[in-house]
């Protein structure tokens, strides 16, 4: 079964539709730059009240040993990290990593490897844009290119066209921020509705 990841979450109210959901991931921005930024204190505080089951992902942009630590300390249970990968943090990392890639078409290609990054999480050549990248022109053969391990479809997703994603790359798991948003926050009719076609189509 494809799991399920919403990210971008602010509010309590958010984490309640999570948890009627039955989600898997509830995604916490703690980028400054992002319009969907918490601190590590405000995820910390929204993350105790998901259910058993939902686990928590700090999402971070070049995140700093500082930064890591403070997430680890806060008990956060995945560590996602976007832009460069510093290979000598790592190794002062506990908790499983997601590399987040920006796939362009112009050239795609991964990083060097290590044990710690668990999943690859396939995102858009812009951050946070809503837009999907050319799936089509993906490189599905080259399966060497990450390694064996589990990807994650993120970028433009909707309830539209999540299925047309699941049938093409069989992904672990697929993770939605925009389109689920409404005008203050996420929009719980959306979430609902990206959630039920994807529990449909399998």
């Amino acid at each position: 079964m494809t799991k399920i990841k919403i990210c971008g979450i602010t509010r309590e109210t958010e984490v309640e539709v999570l948890n009627e959901c039955r989600v898997d991931y509830a995604g916490f921005v703690i980028f400054p730059d992002s319009k969907r930024y918490v601190t590590v204190e405000r995820a910390k505080k929204l993350k105790y009240h998901l259910d058993i089951g939902i686990q928590s992902v700090a999402v971070t942009v070049n995140p700093d040993l500082n930064l890591i630590r403070e997430i680890e300390s806060a008990g956060f249970d995945i560590l996602q990290i976007h832009r460069d990968l510093d290979m000598e943090k790592l190794d002062y990392v506990s908790i499983p990593v997601w590399l987040a890639l920006q796939v362009k078409k112009e050239n795609f290609s991964l990083p060097a490897f290590c044990d710690k990054i668990e999943k690859i999480l396939l995102d858009a050549p812009q951050y946070g844009s809503g837009k999907t990248f050319d799936w089509e022109q993906f490189p599905f053969s080259r399966q060497e290119l990450w390694q064996g391990r589990e990807l994650i479809l993120a970028g433009g997703l909707t309830a539209e066209n999540v299925t047309r994603g699941m049938d093409l790359f069989h992904p672990y798991a697929v993770d939605v921020s925009s389109s689920v948003e409404g005008e203050n926050g996420k929009d719980p009719d959306k979430i609902k509705a990206f959630v039920r076609k994807v529990r449909e189509h399998e």
